[in-house]
């Protein structure tokens, strides 16, 4: 992957300040481009929708207008004296000859050349047809269900909605109620009238171009339309509903988007659907579509030209300081002396000279530590002889001591020999050795203070055999106890003990280490042990007090806090006349490896 960024050259900082700049200009042209694209689609859409649905508001109204003729012409009929004669004389019983059935035909006529939409009329004495003369009944002819409904209206006018056996027609009934019967059923008067109801869409109200207008009755079917061809293979059900899918409501049919525009009439419960494609509403964006295509095009062409302006700037500089920090091997970075156009590259220049200057000063450091640290190894070495010296030395010792039969003189330049090598001698790891051993380095410490003290110095070892291979740092407890005996033991009059205890120990829920020195010397008062554990505390301090050994109280605090950490320290209680106790806890299992 890394291999094709490099070959593409992806991995410059003038490629990637072009590709990082013309992606976030094609990302926000883009998307200000399709969100004023889509507010101005949807504001059309809008427009378009108000504008059609304020004319199919006024195309319910006028229909409703003419299904009102109608109803005032049916009204006029049912209220005719001389049908009501007719109908009552059928209804009581009386035989009407064909002339008196046939008188009702100039009635009719007047009345149909009232209404182009009236295209017949028909007339039942109760079920059964009064004119024209051979008809079927009331029930076969409009419907059982239309039948019934026009009964239960009582005298209003009722639409035959299912039954249109009749190619283009509308059927509508009204039952007539006798005046002579205290307005009993008389029978029913039937109208045929023409499905051209639409006609007057496309000559009395503008339409927007290719918009088409669809009459559905309360059954869902099609009544009229100014295009019935286009809805022939949709179901009607779904055309007449007013699901919405999003803000609008948008159809296809036969691959084409058209808006849905749908009001009810009041005086039949009928469905104008208006029906008006979105790529008449829309066509006038093609001219904004292809301006934001040219506007993101011109505007990627000059944020290119700009940025590889801008880039250079910024990398030829960078390319500058870069072939001025390329050094040969084994030779030291030099200062750049150049100026730049640029703030950031000055700033940038202005930090690696002064890169340059502290990295010589660094080297020639180095140097002059190596050259020290040279003489000091070579001084150490010439210093080994002086310890070999001292060790020959206590050996002849040792054995004149022998010769003249001072045994006790003998074994204390022996345990005196042993204390010199067990201080000098390295043991590795960081001089970590075994507590085993340190206690046999303490134990020959006490045999040589015994022989300077005399019989006044008492000492008592009390150790957890447990813990006789636990590792601890070289010379941690026997400075304790060289402190205990030359500033507690030695000043006191008349003999004096010193106690060292070692312990398993449990400390906030851990198993750890517990060392003890306690002697019952001169003690210290108050002031004096305030300002011990004073100086204890800033352990990092140089320690003006320590021993002749150097490894005085301060050293051992430092080093223990070195290896095991601020929470491990020395803890000191005194009091005058009562002796003195070191506390010392240490963790198991820590040894620092170099």
């Amino acid at each position: 992957m890394y291999r094709i960024i490099a070959a593409l050259q992806l991995n410059r900082t003038r490629v990637q300040i072009l590709i990082g700049f013309l992606l976030v200009m094609v990302v926000v042209l883009s998307v200000a481009g399709g969100l004023v694209y889509r507010s101005i689609s949807d504001l059309l859409i809008r427009n378009a929708e108000s504008y059609v649905g304020e004319t199919a508001k006024q195309a319910s109204a006028r229909l409703d207008a003419v299904i009102a003729q109608v109803d005032s012409i049916s009204l006029q009929l049912v209220t005719d004296a001389r049908i009501q004669q007719l109908l009552y004389k059928a209804k009581t019983g009386e035989a009407l000859s064909i002339d008196q059935k046939l008188s009702v035909r100039p009635i009719l006529n007047n009345l149909m050349a009232l209404s182009w939409l009236i295209q017949g009329i028909e007339l039942y004495a109760g079920d059964e047809p009064l004119y024209p003369l051979e008809n079927q009944n009331i029930s076969e002819r409009i419907g059982l269900e239309t039948a019934t409904f026009a009964n239960i209206k009582e005298g209003q006018l009722v639409w035959a909605e299912t039954q249109r056996k009749e190619s283009g027609h509308l059927f509508a009934v009204r039952q007539i109620r006798l005046e002579d019967d205290y307005l009993g059923r008389g029978g029913y008067a039937v109208f045929r009238v023409t499905d051209s109801l639409l006609d007057f869409f496309n000559t009395e109200f503008p339409a927007v171009k290719g918009s088409t207008m669809h009459l559905f009755d309360r059954h869902h079917q099609l009544v009229a339309s100014s295009s019935p061809t286009l809805l022939a293979s949709v179901n009607s059900t779904w055309l007449t509903s007013e699901n919405l899918q999003g803000p609008h409501s948008i159809i296809q049919i036969e691959g084409i988007d058209y808006l849905k525009i749908i009001r009810q009439s009041t005086e039949t419960n009928w469905s104008i659907l208006m029906l008006v494609p979105l790529d008449t509403i829309t066509e006038g964006l093609l001219v904004l579509k292809q301006a934001l295509l040219w506007a993101l095009v011109v505007g990627a062409v000059l944020c290119l030209l700009l940025l590889w302006i801008l880039s250079s700037i910024i990398t030829k500089p960078i390319r500058r300081l870069r072939n001025k920090m390329r050094i040969p091997v084994f030779a030291l970075p030099q200062q750049n002396d150049e100026v730049y156009f640029n703030f950031e590259m000055n700033e940038l220049n202005i930090s690696y000279n002064n890169l340059v200057r502290e990295l010589h000063q660094l080297v020639k450091t180095v140097y002059e530590k190596e050259r020290l640290n040279n003489q000091a190894e070579i001084k150490m070495l010439q210093a080994q002889i002086h310890p070999h010296f001292l060790f020959n030395t206590l050996e002849s010792l040792y054995w004149t001591l022998i010769e003249k039969q001072e045994e006790e003189g003998a074994q204390i330049v022996i345990a005196l020999s042993k204390l010199f090598r067990y201080t000098i001698q390295a043991g590795g790891s960081d001089d970590w050795v075994s507590l085993n051993a340190e206690i046999d380095h303490c134990q020959r410490y006490m045999e040589i203070m015994k022989y300077r003290i005399g019989p006044r110095l008492h000492w008592q070892f009390d150790i957890n055999p447990t813990t006789h291979d636990v590792k601890l740092p070289k010379l941690l407890i026997q400075p304790l106890v060289e402190n205990a005996i030359q500033h507690g033991i030695e000043p006191k009059v008349g003999a004096s003990s010193l106690l060292v205890s070692i312990r398993d120990v449990e400390m906030d829920g851990n198993s750890v280490l517990s060392i003890q020195v306690k002697d019952d010397g001169v003690g210290m008062d108050q002031e004096a042990l305030a300002t011990l554990k004073r100086r204890l505390e800033v352990h990092n301090q140089p320690d003006t007090a320590s021993s002749s050994s150097g490894m005085g109280l301060l050293n051992v605090q430092r080093r223990i806090k070195l290896y095991y950490g601020d929470a491990y320290g020395i803890h000191i209680e005194s009091s005058p006349d009562l002796g003195t106790i070191l506390d010392l806890y240490l963790p198991y299992g820590v040894e620092r490896n170099v």
